[in-house]
């Protein structure tokens, strides 16, 4: 991949990242269709890009993040976020485990298809998703964050939106919007550093992706800002769904 690529690669990393879409669906399947990279290779680089998706929440959020740190045994948010973190990996990681060794044995096309099917799954998720409420993250009891760290732990699947599933769960469970959106951008935090923890050793020598890491970021930063004044005016679903049928019929076609 040449430079260009690895800043439109990145981009479309961070741009997704925090949108209620599958941004390692998404960036899967433009690594495997466009830059020819394999299925195990691509899933492996898609969690290698958050570390800019990362970076960028760390700075927006910074002022959030000193607070928790000033007083961790008081603060609600912590709880929340050790509570949900340790539930993400109860689910996330059998899941990573089983999903790494069958993208060993795939081949692209199947790939596609399996990707394609799973956003056809966060549209309809996304659909039906119920309004927000009226809770706030000091209200908040243990069963919102099992249940919150339990529907992130999903979103290892390629195809299957962090931050869809994080608010969907959220607004099952009552929260308010701006709530919602910013203790889910938080709960991003330790997922994606467990994450790319787990593919430590195919991600710490991607020194050639690089250039990409700094567009995730710079997108990111410029996501975050938007989402939270304008994305709940739209419909994330349609998206979605209409991506996930058109991966999956050409997939089907060309098999």
């Amino acid at each position: 991949m040449n430079l260009l690529e690895l800043f439109l690669v990145g981009a479309i990393q961070g741009f997704l990242e925090f949108l209620p879409v599958s941004s390692s669906g998404n960036v899967t399947l433009i690594l495997m269709n466009f830059f020819n990279v394999s299925p195990s290779e691509s899933f492996s680089l898609s969690i290698f890009l958050h570390i800019g998706t990362l970076l960028a929440v760390i700075v927006y959020f910074r002022n959030d993040l000193m607070s928790i740190l000033k007083s961790p045994k008081t603060d609600i948010r912590s709880h929340f976020l050790i509570i949900s973190t340790f539930f993400t990996g109860v689910v996330g990681i059998p899941i990573y485990v089983l999903l790494k060794s069958l993208f060993e044995n795939v081949q692209i096309d199947i790939g596609n298809i399996v990707i394609g099917l799973f956003l056809i799954v966060t549209g309809i998720v996304l659909k039906y998703v119920p309004k927000s409420g009226f809770k706030k993250v000091e209200n908040s009891n243990k069963w919102d964050m099992i249940i919150a760290g339990a529907a992130q732990g999903f979103s290892i699947i390629p195809g299957i939106s962090r931050s869809g599933t994080t608010l969907a769960a959220l607004f099952g469970r009552k929260f308010e919007k701006e709530d919602a959106l910013r203790i889910s951008f938080l709960m991003s935090i330790p997922a994606i550093i467990g994450g790319l923890i787990l593919e430590i050793e195919e991600t710490f020598f991607m020194v050639d992706y690089y250039p990409a890491l700094i567009s995730a970021f710079v997108a990111s930063i410029l996501t975050i800002r938007i989402l939270l004044e304008f994305a709940k005016r739209l419909n994330f679903s349609y998206f979605c769904i209409g991506i996930g049928s058109v991966t999956v019929i050409l997939s089907l076609i060309f098999l």
